[in-house]
């Protein structure tokens, strides 16, 4: 017998469950919060507590953790540098789940996990750049860089 052993298992196969829940994970923490059945939002709140302690200290191995679940490197930065600040003195209870009641088509038991604490994440806009200047992101705002040119003076007698 497996004691205290919490998992809970879907009907598909073992590839497609893992991707179902990578890519709500990564919709979790784009948008801050995600509609999903009830089982399906238990099993994602225990893998959302365990990335977000991860994402509190930028480390080596972290990185790879994360890397591994996420498959992405500008999620980890963001991770890194707008979720893991925020959590810094928590030690945990980093999400909670709302029941919202039966879906009308199939009556399944749907679910909101959300934040418990303000975690406002930015996403970074695109780099482009052109022959006169070229434009930045900084603080989610894009900036446009303007090169002065010297002027010269011919000195005329």
């Amino acid at each position: 017998m497996r004691h205290r052993i919490k998992k809970i298992k879907f009907k598909w196969g073992q590839d497609a469950n893992k991707m179902l829940l990578r890519k709500l994970l990564i919709n979790f923490f784009t948008r801050g919060k995600v509609e999903t059945t009830l089982p399906k939002a238990k099993v994602l709140k225990s893998l959302i507590e365990k990335m977000a302690n991860k994402a509190k200290e930028k480390t080596e191995s972290n990185k790879n953790y994360l890397l591994k679940n996420f498959g992405r490197p500008e999620m980890v930065r963001m991770l890194f540098d707008q979720v893991g600040p925020v959590l810094k003195e928590k030690t945990g209870g980093y999400v909670r789940i709302i029941r919202l009641g039966q879906r009308i088509s199939d009556g399944a038991e749907m679910a909101r996990i959300e934040w418990v604490y303000p975690v406002v994440v930015t996403k970074p806009s695109s780099k482009v750049s052109s022959s006169s200047g070229s434009t930045s992101a900084q603080g989610g705002k894009e900036v446009k860089k303007v090169e002065h040119a010297e002027t010269k003076t011919s000195a005329k007698k």
